[in-house]
């Protein structure tokens, strides 16, 4: 009898957790990149990530801009990152300003005191510096 009643307590425990834990996953809902999210604070990058200038833009003298949206988590970490718009295709600049994204740290988005996750758009641009007396 005694046995049966630690059996019967042990998975209630452990339905009890499983409960616990399956309602703090629905409470981590992400938002979709066309959800609007109300925040009191906006998320604000921390650390920066530069992006590589890609080789075969630089020598053929080649710049543009890219936008970003990136979805930065309650942690302030970007979890996902995608181009919107290019100026220039094929040249390496997406690929350069995913990766750097991807790099980047914020302080993350408030809302009632507490961190949200939230979609940011963002313009990166490659432009060449000039050269010294030109």
């Amino acid at each position: 009898m005694r046995i049966k009643l630690l059996v019967v307590s042990a998975l209630l425990l452990l339905f009890l957790l499983f409960l616990t834990s399956a309602a703090e996953s629905k409470d981590k809902k992400l938002p979709s990149e066309d959800d609007f999210v109300i925040c009191e604070s906006p998320a604000k990058m921390k650390t920066e990530a530069t992006p590589v200038y890609p080789d075969s833009a630089k020598a053929n003298k080649i710049e543009g801009a890219v936008w970003i949206k990136a979805l930065v988590d309650e942690n302030g970490k970007v979890i996902e990152a995608k181009v919107i718009k290019c100026s220039r295709k094929n040249c390496g600049f997406e690929r350069a300003a995913l990766e750097a994204a991807k790099k980047c740290e914020y302080v993350p988005a408030s809302q009632g005191g507490k961190p949200v996750p939230i979609w940011i758009t963002y313009q990166i641009e490659f432009a060449q510096a000039e050269e010294p007396g030109k």
